[in-house]
């Protein structure tokens, strides 16, 4: 665990209901490697906390959750430590398999994963499987390691998404994590020590609800927080104030922007159907969230929606917690 010097807080007086500010000085020992003296102030409030222990499944509501250094964890479930893969041990995504957003996620009073999907019966998982054939595999540009679930997994997601050879890994603790410094593309963005189990890029994405608002009064039909796969929501800021947060402090726990997230057809995914649309809200986001300067010939005419972000100090999140920011 991390400490913080002279006890983490030196209030200043402002009287701006957003604007509570404090200096900070974070030792980082296992996340970053530098020290840093650092003014905060008061940008929000979290109203929806999402993990998603399989990766592209439905996310689960929480109440609160621990920050670790990959990622969410939920009691004893672990943010995208979970891979769906094909019959060659590549990864799939709701991108090829849009109906994996219908598979939901719970914890059983035994401590095992559940998973329930529309005409399956339920599928009980361990949450510290450690034994069983490794897999080395890659999401995107960065490869990892993950042990394969067993074959009763494999049946329950070959027959769900009638892909034959479909198999389940798990990230468990003596797996290689996937070393974000690896991705060339995005290298500049993370530090040593970033590392991560299944999620496309960083351990953690946060937006805003005003966010959704303004993308919303510009559609016909709206869409939901869902489409956007978030694991913290914040309200109570401006539309797309989360992209000027250079570092964040919720409760104890501090993150570091990394860069905003780039997205794709998969908020075009119904979340509550599985059917994949045609266009939105894609099309609308590309009207005026279009990357800029070098990001653009990073990521082309993908539009920019909420922000990645990397944990530099652990803790437990609330909803209802007080979101405070360096803002840029």
């Amino acid at each position: 665990m991390i400490s913080y010097a002279n006890g983490g807080q030196t209030p200043r007086v402002n009287h701006s209901p957003y604007a509570a500010k404090y200096h900070t000085i974070s030792t980082s020992a296992g996340f970053a490697a530098s020290k840093r003296m650092e003014s905060y102030e008061e940008v929000g409030r979290v109203s929806e906390i999402f993990i998603y222990p399989v990766k592209s499944c439905r996310g689960l509501a929480v109440e609160a959750a621990e920050v670790t250094p990959t990622g969410l964890k939920y009691q004893a479930l672990m943010d995208r430590h979970w891979l769906v893969v094909n019959e060659k041990d590549h990864f799939l995504t709701a991108r090829q398999e849009p109906s994996l957003v219908l598979v939901t996620s719970s914890l059983a009073e035994d401590g095992s994963l559940c998973l329930d999907a529309p005409g399956k019966d339920t599928l009980r998982l361990p949450v510290n499987l450690e034994q069983g054939r490794l897999v080395h595999t890659k999401v995107f540009a960065v490869a990892g390691e993950g042990v394969d679930c067993g074959d009763e997994a494999a049946e329950w997601f070959s027959s769900y998404l009638n892909r034959p050879g479909t198999r389940l890994l798990f990230s468990a603790s003596n797996c290689k994590k996937r070393d974000l410094k690896e991705w060339k593309m995005f290298a500049e963005f993370a530090e040593t020590g970033d590392e991560v189990a299944f999620p496309d890029y960083a351990a953690f994405m946060m937006l805003s609800e005003a966010s959704l608002d303004n993308l919303n009064a510009k559609l016909d039909l709206p869409v939901t927080i869902r489409n956007f796969r978030p694991n913290i929501v914040v309200t109570g800021c401006s539309p797309h104030a989360e992209d000027s947060w250079k570092s964040i402090r919720v409760g104890k726990a501090e993150f570091r922007r990394m860069k905003q997230c780039d997205r794709c057809v998969f908020t075009t995914i119904d979340p509550e159907t599985g059917v994949k649309g045609e266009k939105e809200p894609l099309e609308t986001l590309r009207l005026y969230r279009q990357a800029e300067g070098a990001m653009r010939k990073k990521v082309g005419t993908s539009p920019m929606f909420g922000s990645h972000l990397a944990a530099d100090r652990e803790g437990t999140i609330r909803v209802g917690d007080t979101v405070y920011a360096v803002v840029d």
